[in-house]
């Protein structure tokens, strides 16, 4: 059994996964954990979410809330390989007396990382549940004992970030973070009668890290992904700052040919779930929902009149759908800071390349393309014309392989810049221009 750790801090770099290089190793590697994910596991965890212990709910403040958060948990640290789990206690004073003396937890999976450690991706769900809309004299005055069961919302979401972190933390799969991954399943997202406004758990995530002056290289909110009865559709909650996850999510969907319909840019801005406390934090995040706002019908959507309800059970989850975006989500963390460990008859690159970027001239993202033949340091960085060092992309150890590493240029201003690779002696470096 894992022992329950402290918190560890850890970074995002991607390896080449472009149709061009459909055979490299990564792209090989994320098409095999993709094709591991199992619908009959997220069925499980849903129905065993759902049921919470046998109470039905898992409002917060309920023993089927506490009943979840150790079922997920207990997963975690007995059913994967994650290198730890934090149980992160915090409460929410402005609740009413008593309730505001009651501890609430998020649930953190941690997967290590070989870069720096203040630097991460984050997946995130929600585990609690509301009844809120079975009216409001009944949610009001007896919200501690109606049935809530959150299968869609969002036992849906939670199923997939455990069957992420069981496949992520495969050794069998000869997966390697290049930095880390946090899977987070988030206390207190939904309102409460006790406390008023919710996102209470990402709150206590993003603004501890925003303390720690961590980077988040990104975050994906994972919440109610399984309500449609008619097509495999999902939809993408952005900021301007963050459309560049949605843009990647979808490229994933592609690339891997998972079979999504999706949103397309500009992407819809809302606050409804816990990816906003990442934007107040100043954080790129996206939300992934089934559709945006999900009480609205749509063309490949018709509205949801069973979330925030007792009817809310696995009878109206569509399975196959809570899969692909399952998939989608994995791709995504695996993409962005993956590297794939030495194995026998791997190929290894003869020569240290840097490559241009791309697109080149760019707003505000781009991607940067290097080859590492041999096991050593690598330094990727920034420099402005006059040669002032404005931001460090990489300073890590490397394996032999292929690698690139995405760039967010939001905050510089147009012009031409310099990056540099540094691998022991040798040193190449290429000119890119922002153009906003």
């Amino acid at each position: 059994m894992k022992k329950i750790k402290q918190f560890g801090f850890f970074v995002s770099v991607c390896l080449l996964t472009t149709r061009g290089f459909a055979q490299d190793s990564l792209f090989l590697k994320i098409q095999s954990m993709m094709d591991s994910v199992s619908i009959e596991n997220i069925e499980e965890h849903i129905r065993n979410l759902e049921y919470a212990g046998g109470h039905e709910s898992r409002v917060t403040f309920t023993p089927g809330k506490d009943s979840a958060r150790v079922y997920i948990a207990d997963y975690l640290i007995n059913e994967t390989q994650v290198d730890s789990v934090v149980l992160d206690t915090f409460y929410v004073e402005h609740a009413r007396e008593p309730y505001n003396t009651y501890p609430l937890m998020n649930v953190e999976a941690w997967i290590k990382g070989t870069g720096e450690l203040e630097r991460y991706f984050v997946l995130g769900a929600h585990y609690d549940a509301s009844a809120s809309r079975m009216g409001n004299t009944a949610w009001e005055n007896h919200w501690d004992t109606l049935k809530a069961p959150g299968a869609d919302d969002n036992a849906t979401g939670v199923a997939a970030i455990l069957e992420i972190a069981r496949i992520l933390s495969d050794s069998a799969f000869h997966f390697s973070e290049e930095y880390g991954i946090v899977l987070v399943a988030f206390a207190a997202e939904e309102s409460n009668p006790t406390f008023g406004s919710g996102h209470q758990g990402s709150y206590r995530f993003a603004s501890t890290a925003r303390e720690k002056e961590h980077t988040i290289l990104g975050a994906v909110s994972i919440d109610m992904i399984g309500y449609n009865t008619k097509y495999d559709y999902t939809a993408i909650v952005s900021n301007n700052n963050s459309e560049w996850l949605g843009l990647r999510s979808a490229d994933i969907n592609e690339l891997y040919d998972i079979g999504l319909i999706m949103n397309q840019p500009p992407y819809p801005y809302a606050t409804y779930s816990d990816h906003d406390r990442f934007w107040e934090q100043g954080y790129p995040a996206i939300l992934m929902i089934e559709n945006a706002p999900p009480w609205t019908t749509a063309t490949y959507y018709a509205r949801n009149y069973l979330y925030h309800t007792s009817y809310d059970t696995l009878g109206s989850v569509n399975l196959g759908l809570v899969k692909k975006v399952t998939q989608m989500n994995l791709g995504l963390a695996a993409d962005l800071t993956g590297r794939v460990t030495s194995i026998p008859g791997a190929r290894v690159p003869e020569n240290y390349v840097l490559e241009q970027n791309y697109p080149n001239p760019f707003n505000p993202t781009t991607t940067i393309e290097y080859t590492v033949p041999a096991a050593g340091n690598v330094r990727i960085t920034v420099y402005d014309i006059q040669g002032r060092e404005r931001v460090r992309l990489i300073h890590s150890h490397h394996e032999p392989g292929k690698y690139t590493v995405p760039f967010n240029a939001g905050n510089l201003a147009s012009g031409v810049y310099l990056y540099r690779l540094t691998a022991g002696p040798v040193v190449q470096t290429r000119k890119m221009m922002v153009l906003k």
